[in-house]
């Protein structure tokens, strides 16, 4: 059986359940032998959308995810925002050249990557609460989101990133 790679696009604003579920789904699928996480707008941060710089992004996603990036079954790579569609698909090809695959709830990036790859839609659950945008809010207004994220999100966003919300 061909063994494919795929990607996994995401801002990662901050990684919350959703997404870990997302992930652990895809690297359950037999025909899956690498996935390469890739971290999208990694030239933004310090914005109420954005953040999070991409080393913390990925400094969480490596802690979370430690041992399948160990196994090699996980790499995880920055992609910056771009003016035109085709520079961003360029750009994307430039740094994971082979994948086969692609997984996304994203409309927009499923529309940039019809014609490259295969697109297969990645459901998150409790797509109300596992946003970014719903957590940012409840960081903003000092709730609990503990129920929301991985352990690793609330140790790692220091205090001068929590000030960005």
């Amino acid at each position: 059986m061909h063994m494919k790679k795929a990607i996994f696009i995401g801002r990662f604003q901050p990684l919350h359940k959703g997404h870990c579920h997302a992930i652990r789904n895809i690297l359950q699928k037999e025909d899956i032998g690498h996935l390469c996480i890739i971290i999208g707008s990694a030239d933004k941060k310090g914005t109420f959308d954005n953040p999070l710089s991409f080393k913390t992004r990925k400094d969480i996603l490596e802690k979370v995810f430690r041992t399948k990036i160990d196994e090699k079954k996980i790499s995880v790579l920055g992609l910056n925002d771009c003016e035109s569609d085709d520079i961003w698909i360029s750009n994307l090809k430039s740094i994971a050249p082979d994948f086969d695959i692609a997984f996304t709830g994203n409309g927009w990036t499923k529309r940039c990557l019809e014609s490259v790859c295969i697109i297969e839609k990645q459901r998150l659950y409790d797509e109300k609460h596992l946003n970014g945008t719903y957590i940012r809010s409840c960081i903003k207004e000092g709730k609990d989101i503990s129920s929301l994220v991985p352990e690793e999100v609330l140790r790692m966003i220091s205090i001068e990133e929590k000030k960005l919300f």
